[in-house]
C-alpha cells in the first residue's frame, strides 16, 4: 500500500452523502488502478464520473488508485494488485501475461505529439540543440519521441538533450513556464490540462499513433463479474455523465478490446521491459 499513491480517500470524501449506492453484503471494494499519466487530483476529477457509474451499475464500491510512477505501476501489474486496470496498450501486454483480460479501449486513437511554445513555427531541424521533455522513459510517448527524433536525423545526447518528467501533464506545465523548448505528450493528456496552460503551447508534429488506453479486469473476478463490468463500461457512454466524460477527454467512447489490438505494440513493451530490467 505504501508504494502506491492512494486516491480513493479523496474520492470517498467527494462522494460522501451521495444516495443510491447498493453495496453487496460482505463484498470488498473493487480496486481500479489508473496509469499515472497525470497528477492524482486530475485523475480523480477525470475518472470520478466513471467510478460513480460503475458503483451504480455493479452495486459495489469502487476505489480509485494510481501508482507513484510508471515503474511502480508496471510492478503493480505484475503483482496483480488491482482488480481493474486502465493502462497504455503496451502495458496491457504484460498485464495479459499476468492474468488480466482486456475489456474495452477508448475509441479514439492515442496520438503522441511534439508540442512547442505558442507562436513558434518550428520544423524538425529547429529542435537541434533544444531541450526535449518526455514523460517517464517507459511510456510510448518517450520511446516514440526519441525514435521520431532519430528518424529526423537528430541524435540523443548529441543534437538535443532529453528531460524526463513524471507525467504527461508535468511535461506540458514545464514547457508552458519555459523550462523546456519542446515536449512529447499524448494529445488527450494535453487536452486534460488546464486551459490556461494549453493556451501556452501548440502542436508541432505527430510522432506516433496507436490504439488508446485499455481497461482490463483480473481473471480472479470471474467470468460473470467480468462480463457485467464490460457491459457497464460499454453502457457508460449512453449516460449523460458518460457523454460528458468522453467529450471532455476526447476519448470518444468505448469499443470492445482484444489481444489482437496489441500485437504490433510488442516492440514498445520490449523496449520498456529492457529499460526497467523486467523479467518474464
Amino acid at each position: 500500500m505504501q508504494r502506491r499513491r492512494f486516491v480513493a480517500g479523496t474520492c470517498a470524501l467527494l462522494a460522501a452523502g451521495l444516495p443510491g449506492l447498493v453495496r453487496a453484503a460482505n463484498e470488498p471494494p473493487l480496486s481500479l488502478g489508473i496509469m499515472p499519466f497525470n497528477s492524482p487530483l486530475t485523475l480523480i476529477k477525470t475518472h470520478q464520473p466513471l467510478r460513480e457509474h460503475l458503483r451504480a451499475s455493479l452495486g459495489r464500491e469502487v476505489d480509485l488508485f494510481t501508482s507513484s510512477d510508471y515503474f511502480t505501476f508496471v510492478g503493480d501489474i505484475g503483482e496483480g494488485r488491482f482488480d481493474i486496470l486502465i493502462a497504455a496498450p503496451h502495458f496491457a501486454i504484460p498485464a495479459i501475461e499476468r492474468g488480466y483480460v482486456p475489456l474495452v479501449r477508448y475509441q479514439a486513437d492515442l496520438e503522441f505529439i511534439i508540442i512547442v511554445p505558442t507562436g513558434n513555427h518550428w520544423q524538425a531541424a529547429d529542435l537541434r540543440g533544444r531541450r526535449l521533455g518526455v514523460p517517464n522513459r517507459l511510456t510510448i510517448a518517450a520511446i516514440a519521441g526519441v525514435q521520431w527524433m532519430n528518424d529526423q536525423g537528430l541524435k540523443l545526447g548529441i543534437d538535443y538533450s532529453l528531460r524526463e518528467y513524471p507525467t504527461h501533464g508535468a511535461v506540458v506545465a514545464a514547457l508552458a513556464v519555459g523550462d523546456l523548448d519542446a515536449g512529447v505528450v499524448s494529445r488527450t493528456a494535453l487536452r486534460q490540462t488546464p486551459e490556461d496552460v494549453q493556451r501556452r503551447v501548440s502542436v508541432m508534429a505527430q510522432v506516433a499513433r496507436v490504439p488508446h488506453l485499455l481497461t482490463l479486469a483480473h481473471r480472479r473476478l470471474g467470468k460473470r463479474l467480468t462480463e457485467r463490468l464490460r457491459s457497464a463500461l460499454l453502457g457508460f457512454g449512453q449516460t449523460a455523465a458518460g457523454a460528458a466524460f468522453f467529450a471532455d477527454t476526447g476519448y470518444q467512447g468505448y469499443v470492445v478490446a482484444g489481444p489482437n489490438d496489441l500485437l504490433h505494440l510488442r516492440p514498445y513493451w520490449e523496449t520498456a521491459r529492457q529499460l526497467m530490467g523486467w523479467r518474464h
